[in-house]
């Protein structure tokens, strides 16, 4: 039986929610087994001790084959938001990274499977590149002028890159790791989201367009009655890692978190939340908010280093 290759690009530490994600995959297929491409600058004796333990947990069913990126190619690369680190352009590389493999999914790790991923692994990508899903969001005020600025008309579809489809084969000969890396190095700055928009630019009129159920970034994106096979907890806030008072998808990671090597973290995990109801502390887009019961009691500009 052919197996499922699926890909993420992650640091050390974010193997945790890397294992979390790839278990509610392995509940959720369970006649299949995987091949999960890890692309990571590198990882730690104790990361690569626990993917180990999981590979026999599952009993055969999953391998985790490790491809270590030179970070040096990236260098200068923009990183416009606080939640894109440099592990966001290794997608790129993908296509020559696995020479043996016809296609692969790509995913972000802040997704949690719901479905099956068979049928998403089988579809007819009808001659395009990529599959993907649209963003979704309005093309109105300052998101719509970005688009417009990048060359992207209201008319044209915007895709979010969270879960790619990839045509391994094809974007081999369509030079795609080379394109995108050009196009960031010549937009550089004029970036918001790098990655997706290089891919978006690059890929224009070759993405296949998914179902929303396949990166469902808001349940309104979906049919009545509709479930989501890939749930991506895309906004800042709506990470289940995230201890913010009123994030309510914590219980859904904590499950899958239970069936992995991670699972002696999970009375922290708990933990973190039950005092984030309280009082909790993050920062977004260049300000510190501090809640107190789900009350906004200080907000600080870091940029200023003054309240705001």
């Amino acid at each position: 039986m052919e197996r499922i290759s699926v890909s993420f690009s992650i640091s050390d530490n974010f193997a945790q929610h890397m294992a979390v994600l790839a278990a509610s995959i392995l509940v959720h297929s369970p006649e299949d087994s995987f091949v999960f491409h890890v692309l990571a600058k590198e990882l730690s004796g104790e990361t690569k001790a626990r993917l180990a333990q999981m590979e026999a947990q599952w009993e055969g069913r999953c391998r985790f084959a490790y491809h270590f990126i030179d970070r040096t190619q990236f260098d200068g690369f923009p990183l416009p938001l606080e939640h894109i680190t440099q592990e966001a352009y290794y997608r790129y590389l993908l296509p020559e990274l696995l020479p043996e493999e016809r296609r692969t999914i790509y995913m972000d790790v802040d997704i949690l499977a719901q479905e099956s991923l068979a049928p998403l692994w089988r579809i007819d990508l009808q001659g395009c590149l990529v599959g993907a899903v649209s963003d979704g969001k309005k093309r109105t005020g300052d998101f719509g002028k970005y688009l417009r600025r990048l060359g992207i008309s209201d008319s044209e579809p915007y895709y979010n890159s969270g879960v790619l489809v990839m045509d391994l084969e094809a974007l081999r000969s369509f030079g795609f790791g080379g394109k995108c890396m050009a196009r960031t190095a010549q937009l550089q700055d004029r970036l918001a989201w790098p990655d997706q928009d290089v891919i978006n630019l690059e890929l224009r009129g070759r993405i296949l367009a998914l179902p929303p159920k396949y990166n469902c970034l808001t349940r309104r994106s979906l049919q009545r009655g509709e479930r989501p096979v890939l749930r991506h907890f895309a906004s800042f806030t709506a990470k289940p890692w995230c201890n913010i008072w009123k994030n309510r998808t914590w219980p859904l990671y904590l499950r899958y978190l239970r069936l992995t090597p991670w699972r002696d973290r999970a009375a922290a995990f708990v933990w973190a939340h039950v005092k984030g109801f309280f009082w909790f502390r993050y920062t977004k887009k260049g300000v510190e908010r501090t809640l107190l019961c789900g009350l906004l009691v200080w907000r600080r500009n870091l940029n200023k280093g003054t309240p705001a």
